[in-house]
């Protein structure tokens, strides 16, 4: 089973076979240069190998593992790509890249499928279709996509609310990045954030709704860098929580079991390309 799996909602800019670029205002008065091109190929047999570093910042504890990433088949929706031979991703963009059909256009990546709640004690999956991954035509800072949604689920038998929003965003388009000591060019960039807010119910003589999570920051945000003619070279992602300490101590108060549910977790996932073999 893929345990993360992410698209944002799309959209589809003109398609220009020739590489170009120009430049474009960003939000921050700067320009931004455009790109065209193949920034992912996706032949079938492609493949990727990667690093991934995983840290806790809680017990400053690193795993070091490897991802192996194929275009495994290609269907009228899309491309499918495997991750460790249908196995388990270690680097959250693995997941993401693996989690559905992807298609892609001269400036843009598309892709359908599904990203799970990162908070333990909770099994509940956010279903997304035509997902725009980047947009190299797009400001630096522009957002491309925001989807908002509420879940419900019992945990311990209390009702548990759940609001999310998911948002894309275009970052800066590059002339070079260098990763893992080689330089390559034409770098697209963006991010995607995912923000939760949960409550849940209890009752002292009257019933109340109490934040278990509150949303001021989100509980996961990866940059994603792709090189043109070779797909993602590195991925930056930082994941935790912290639930909220009074209604920790209510819930523990009156006899909620929270082995299962940290009450905060902050870790570190990257990922750097290692090898690789493409066609276009």
């Amino acid at each position: 089973m893929k345990p993360l799996k992410l698209t944002l909602l799309f959209a589809i800019c003109t398609v220009i076979f020739n590489c170009s670029s120009s430049d474009l205002d960003d939000n921050n008065g700067l320009t931004q240069q455009q790109f065209t091109g193949d920034f992912f190929p996706l032949n079938m047999g492609n493949t990727w190998n990667y690093e991934v570093q995983n840290t806790d910042n809680d017990t400053n504890q690193t795993v070091i593992s490897t991802d192996f990433i194929e275009v495994e088949s290609q269907t009228n929706t899309g491309f499918s790509l495997s991750v460790n031979q249908n196995g388990i991703p270690n680097g959250i963009m693995s997941g993401i890249l693996t989690s559905g059909a992807l298609t892609r256009t001269e400036t843009t990546l598309i892709s359908n499928g599904t990203v799970e709640l990162p908070i333990d004690g909770f099994d509940l999956q956010i279903e997304l279709e035509n997902a725009l991954l980047y947009n190299t035509q797009a400001a630096n800072g522009e957002l491309l996509s925001t989807q908002s949604g509420v879940f419900t689920q019992d945990f311990e038998e209390y009702p548990i609310t759940i609001n999310y929003t998911l948002t894309s965003t275009q970052l800066a388009n590059l002339e070079t990045l260098t990763v893992d000591n080689t330089t390559y060019n034409s770098i697209t960039s963006a991010n995607i954030s995912l923000t939760l807010s949960v409550t849940t119910e209890v009752t002292f003589g009257i019933t109340q709704t109490i934040p278990i999570l509150d949303d001021t920051t989100p509980v996961l945000s990866v940059n994603s860098y792709y090189a043109e003619d070779i797909g993602l070279v590195k991925a930056e992602a930082i994941g935790g929580y912290t639930l909220n300490a009074n209604t920790v101590s209510i819930l523990e108060g009156i006899g909620v079991d929270l082995s299962q549910l940290p009450t905060s977790l902050s870790v570190l996932n990257n990922q750097t390309l290692i090898s690789y073999s493409v066609t276009q």
